[in-house]
């Protein structure tokens, strides 16, 4: 930038040193105002000192094994063919580098999943290492009681009812990719039992029975004033299923697939009046069996979810629910002084479901080995069970009947292993 200043004559003082001295200002006013002017123009506020200052930069090296060094950093040099690289027709070619991290899993084999190593729980551990097949197996002892089927042939005396029966649950599944995986589950056999019976040698012991036409009340005799009654109802329960699961982080579950289960029941009813003749027999004699048999298949969904609550333990809920076929069969065989006899034996398909709701505590106690306690919630409906076929009647039965529902609760404790 170049200042021309045009001043009078007049103004410059006589002699040479005032004409020195008014040359010195002139020219220390031209130097100043042409910074002030540069700064201006460059957005500067004012004459700020700046002193510069030498950065060094690190020195840049690339050694003879295909590593580079900058500073004290090393990176190895690859190929840009080992990489996973997409083509135009959409076909992954996958590379030789090994990478790490939630990318290295958009692959086929993983199938986009990221999850945490074997032996580490949510949320700790790596969420982006590597998947790692696994497999698992667990063994559980189910302590379960069948509800309600509190029935009596007689007023005279009751059953014991159900009692807590121990039941294996055994479970054994795979996890190839680390989210999609199958498995298997076999749980039983359960047998619930009870009874109760009564005596009186001079008689008096009644029923609950009632006749329906054609049948008279001389029909049912041998339970309408006894000397002795005895009464059972035994139930049985055991089911397999095969599931395919969808794992996320160790943490959920989801499962589906079909299931088969067996379901029966069997009821048998005795008496005698050992005051009375039987003609054919020394005393009258009276028997009746009730057994209905249920084979349940169909398909069922489910959930499983852990929730961590501390380093090594953790609270879970399990729940399945499905719909099923029921090919159910019912067998009634009633007989009095064995001149009276009822045979009805009848089958149909109608439909049934189930509900399975569970919760508890996990403790890992491995890396591979954990244990649970908890407890059990199931519904079973649209069953055929042995009481409800005759209804405290004999006669008036000829199909089987299928609209009952029961609950089954109780405790469980077991262990899984996975590797």
């Amino acid at each position: 930038m170049r200042i021309h200043l045009n001043l009078p004559s007049n103004a410059v003082a006589s002699g040479e040193h005032g004409n020195g001295v008014w040359h010195i200002s002139i020219q220390t006013i031209a130097i100043l105002m042409a910074i002030t002017v540069s700064n201006a123009a460059l957005g500067q506020d004012g004459l700020v000192e700046v002193v510069p200052t030498q950065v060094a930069v690190a020195n840049t090296t690339t050694t003879g094994s295909g590593v580079i060094t900058l500073g004290a950093e090393s990176y190895q040099v690859v190929n840009a063919s080992d990489f996973a690289v997409t083509t135009a027709s959409g076909i992954t070619q996958e590379g030789h580098v090994a990478q790490v991290g939630c990318q290295s899993c958009q692959t086929p084999a993983c199938r986009g999943n990221c999850r945490v190593g074997r032996g580490s729980g949510y949320p700790l551990g790596n969420l982006c290492a590597p998947c790692e097949p696994s497999w698992y197996a667990s063994a559980e002892t189910l302590f379960m009681q069948r509800q309600g089927g509190s029935y009596s042939g007689s007023p005279s005396f009751l059953m014991d009812g159900f009692d807590f029966e121990a039941i294996p649950r055994l479970t054994i599944g795979c996890v190839p990719d680390c989210i999609n995986g199958c498995e298997l589950t076999f749980t039983g056999v359960a047998e619930w039992k009870q009874s109760g019976s009564a005596s009186n040698p001079a008689g008096g012991i009644g029923t609950n029975l009632t006749p329906v036409s054609p049948f008279l009340p001389i029909d049912i005799s041998a339970f309408t004033n006894s000397t002795d009654q005895i009464e059972t109802l035994e139930s049985q329960y055991w089911s397999i299923e095969a599931n395919k699961t969808m794992v996320g982080y160790d943490v959920a579950k989801c499962v589906c697939g079909i299931r088969y289960i067996d379901y029966r029941e069997t009821y048998n009813y005795q008496a005698e009046d050992a005051n009375t003749a039987g003609g054919i027999t020394p005393t009258v004699l009276g028997s009746l069996n009730s057994e209905t048999k249920n084979h349940l298949i169909g398909g069922q969904v489910g959930i499983d979810l852990l929730y961590p609550i501390c380093r090594r333990g953790s609270t879970d809920f399990r729940a399945r629910a499905g719909v099923f076929a029921n090919f159910a069969d019912m067998d009634f065989d009633f007989r009095n002084n064995l001149d009276t006899t009822l045979f009805v034996d009848d089958d149909t398909i109608t439909v049934s479901g189930m509900v399975e709701v569970a919760g508890g505590l996990r403790f890992q106690v491995t890396d591979c080995i954990s244990i649970r306690a908890g407890g059990e919630l199931w519904w079973l409906g649209g069953l055929a069970t042995a009481t409800d076929q005759f209804r405290n009647t004999v006669g008036g039965i000829s199909s089987v009947r299928t609209g009952s529902d029961f609950f089954i609760a109780g405790g469980t404790l077991g262990a899984e292993f996975r590797y």
